[in-house]
């Protein structure tokens, strides 16, 4: 039937009739809608122009799902410049596109690549996310750190800055969050850090490129170093001024074998103690000795255990003192006794640690000496020579001794004409070219020998400190000087074996020669002078007027003389006389008499 639209519409004036709508566009009447469909498959390409279905032509929600068969859109239906891009995973991307055209673009999930269709093969579009990476395996570094090795993958058009990794410690049941390597390390192997000590952990990776993350790689494990537990029971020994012996009961290695031991030191009775110090070389079995300590302090030491996880917990403190330096030591044996034609014989010198001065006796400069707290040493100060009656020598001094080290006794001079002095320091001969005996080897030289005429009785020269000078024709010869050492400011013979003094023979009578050693007796008219008491000086000798009844002078006496530092106190035993006196920041003590023990505390 004939439709009577409205005489002069306005464009865009709508009109219904008989559940149709038409609208006016200005020119004609064109219908838009109606409630008669059309059939399935009625519309198709050959009968639509290309663009000719616009939205303006179709209302909202006009095509659904319902109205659009699977795979419905094929690009034979869309214009020549779009192309389909279905969303799907590898798995089933076949099925979802069974017949794809040349072209055709696919997303894959699972891998996150596009891929595209050749017209035969599905081809990977460049500048995906890397491929993850194969091959993991890992290595413990420490106890905090772990290499993993691998064998990268494909990068896929875009070059790999980083890896990233999640962990495991329960077996690989679950994983933490993917961790970005920081500072980036794209080349295997990587550190990973900040772990747990003796712990189990399962790794995975992912590679980064600009275009994204790979998948996670297959899982690899790797149980992080362990260190040694601390040692125990130390106990210190064999301390000496700047060493100590450590020994102590090594822990458990926990998988790892010791390769080393560290120790730290404390000089404040352990309230704090300095870094902990590897020994150098290495020592990795009880007891190890630690060196480059200071004498006369008490140290605290703790120690750490090393193996290939490194340093363990530190052990408990144990305590020791390094022996107290002695400044120095001075022994010096007993005189020789004068004789009736000779000087005695100085006694043999020793003296420890004093820098710049001779030895005493003409012995050579000693190491230095070092003493410990409360141990017990045995000290005797040698005494003097007996004098000698006539045709009687005279009698050798005793030794001085200071736990092991001894100052050797002056040699007793010649009793009869032709007779040698004894040895030590020794005394002088007799007349008619007779020698004064040997010196002790380090403790002094041989006495010098006479030569005297052979109607008179002429003295001898003494022994020690330097050779003696033979006599000539009628004159006695001289003994060797005494040595000094300087041991408090000011220049001090103590032990140093010296000769006997030269005289002039007398037509009618010979005169006996002077003392040997440090301090010795002096020339004798009568009787013979003593030597000086606690310098090891030898006795003088007699004189002789034909009568023979004059006798040498006794030696004198020795002494031992100990310096240390003031801050300890020397216990002087029974049986032993001294005396001490403080001098600057030490002590000085003096044994003058007797056997016995000194300790300190």
């Amino acid at each position: 039937m004939a439709i009577d639209f409205p005489d002069s519409p306005s464009n865009g004036q709508a009109f219904t009739s008989n559940n149709k709508t038409w609208v006016f566009d200005g020119t004609s009447w064109n219908i838009t809608s109606g409630t008669n469909s059309v059939a399935d498959g009625a519309i198709t390409t050959a009968k639509v122009a290309d663009n000719a279905i616009t939205t303006a032509k179709v209302i909202d929600s006009a095509i659904t799902t319902a109205k659009v068969a699977a795979n419905a859109v094929t690009q034979a239906k869309l214009a020549a410049s779009l192309s389909a891009v279905t969303v799907t995973t590898s798995a089933n991307r076949d099925t979802a596109v069974p017949s794809p055209f040349t072209g055709q673009l696919v997303f894959l999930t699972d891998t996150k690549k596009v891929q595209v269709w050749d017209g035969s093969l599905w081809l990977n579009i460049t500048l995906a996310p890397p491929e993850p990476p194969t091959s993991l395996s890992a290595t413990a570094l420490s106890t905090t750190s772990i290499s993993v090795a691998f064998t990268a993958g494909g990068a896929n058009g875009s070059p790999i800055t980083n890896y990233k990794y999640a962990l495991s410690t329960n077996g690989g049941s679950s994983y933490g969050a993917f961790t970005a390597l920081d500072p980036a390390d794209a080349t295997s192997p990587i550190t990973i850090s900040g772990l747990t000590a003796a712990t189990t952990y399962h790794i995975k990776l992912k590679a980064v490129n600009d275009m994204g993350d790979s998948v996670e790689s297959s899982a690899t494990s790797v149980s992080t170093l362990a260190v040694p537990d601390a040692p125990t029971n130390l106990s210190a020994s064999n301390a000496t001024l700047s060493t100590v012996d450590i020994s102590f009961t090594a822990g458990s290695d926990n998988g790892y074998a010791i390769t080393n031991y560290q120790y730290a030191l404390s000089t404040n009775g352990g309230s704090s103690y300095g870094s902990f110090t590897a020994l150098n070389p290495a020592d990795a079995s009880s007891p190890i000795t630690i060196t480059g300590l200071t004498h006369t302090t008490t140290y605290h030491v703790k120690l750490k255990a090393v193996n290939s996880g490194g340093a363990g917990p530190e052990s408990s403190a144990v305590s020791f003192t390094t022996l107290i330096a002695i400044d120095y030591l001075v022994l010096a044996g007993g005189g020789g006794g004068g004789g009736r034609v000779g000087g005695g014989g100085g006694a043999g010198g020793y003296r420890t640690n004093v820098v710049g001065t001779a030895s005493g006796g003409g012995s050579a400069a000693e190491s230095a000496l070092s003493i410990s707290l409360g141990t017990t040493y045995a000290v005797t100060v040698g005494g003097g020579g007996t004098g000698g009656p006539p045709d009687v020598h005279g009698g050798d001094g005793s030794n001085s001794v200071f736990n092991n080290i001894t100052a050797i006794g002056g040699g007793g001079a010649a009793g009869g004409q032709i007779a040698n002095g004894r040895s030590g320091g020794s005394g002088g001969s007799g007349s008619y070219g007779g020698t004064g005996g040997s010196g002790t080897s380090g403790q002094g030289f041989a006495g010098g020998g006479s030569f005297g005429s052979p109607n008179y009785n002429n003295g001898g020269g003494g022994g020690a400190g330097a050779v003696g000078q033979t006599g000539t024709s009628n004159f006695v010869g001289s003994g060797g000087s005494g040595v000094s050492s300087n041991i408090t400011g000011t220049a001090v013979t103590r032990g140093g074996g010296g000769g006997g003094g030269t005289h002039s023979p007398h037509p009618n009578r010979g005169f006996g020669g002077a003392g040997g050693g440090g301090d010795g007796g002096t020339l004798g008219y009568s009787n013979g002078f003593p030597g000086t008491a606690n310098t090891g000086g030898g006795g003088g000798g007699a004189c002789s007027d034909g009568s023979g009844s004059n006798s040498g002078g006794a030696g004198g006496s020795g002494v031992v003389i100990i310096c240390y530092p003031s801050s300890y106190t020397i216990t002087i035993g029974s049986g032993l006389t001294g005396t001490t006196a403080t001098v600057g920041s030490n002590k000085v003590t003096t044994l003058t008499a007797g056997s016995g023990n000194v300790s300190w505390s």
